[in-house]
């Protein structure tokens, strides 16, 4: 049962954000009682809380499962940085996160910076096999994609370049990994 409200919570929160929706309204589309909903949940903010929890650590687990199969380090790099997880959380959502749920914010900034420690982990692999160039400063490198991310959860920002995140990330490991020079003929 407590599957099922989550799911009808990643529903309602895709259509409406986390603030848009009652507790009624996941009773009335699973048709049950209010009572069965808070046999699992104390309240709406809990229920959400447990949304993003799950959110967080499905795309964790499925980043480090999508990390594992790829076998070329670009592969990996690009499996580390884009989002895997079952429920889609949409972006627009963040900024209504950060607001109202403070703690569940805290955990958004540790998913962003589990996943800048894989990338720091490959990018160590990839020097110590000799795939990467050796003069790369991992710090300097993590600090410009710590920024980078930070710049594409601003939804306005988004919005305004026609992109989601996952492209945005690409279009931040495009210019990071290639660079913006066009290759001499």
């Amino acid at each position: 049962m407590k599957d099922r409200i989550i799911e009808s919570v990643s529903k309602y929160i895709n259509l409406y954000g986390v603030k848009r929706f009652t507790v009624d309204d996941i009773a009335k589309d699973l048709g049950i009682s209010k009572r069965t909903i808070y046999k699992y949940f104390d309240s709406k903010d809990h229920i959400v809380s447990e949304f993003i929890r799950l959110s967080i650590e499905d795309n964790n687990n499925k980043t480090l499962e999508a990390v594992e199969k790829e076998e070329t380090l670009l592969g990996k790099i690009n499996a580390a940085l884009l989002s895997h997880h079952k429920y889609k959380m949409p972006l627009d959502i963040l900024q209504d996160i950060e607001k109202y749920y403070p703690k569940d914010w805290e955990r958004i900034e540790e998913q962003m910076k589990f996943k800048l420690d894989l990338m720091k982990e490959l990018v160590n692999d990839g020097i110590k096999s000799g795939k990467l160039r050796e003069d790369i400063n991992v710090e300097v490198l993590s600090l410009i994609l710590e920024r980078s991310f930070r710049a594409i959860f601003e939804y306005d920002f988004l919005i305004k370049s026609n992109l989601n995140i996952n492209n945005a990330v690409k279009e931040i490991e495009k210019i990071i990994l290639f660079g913006i020079l066009k290759k001499e003929e």
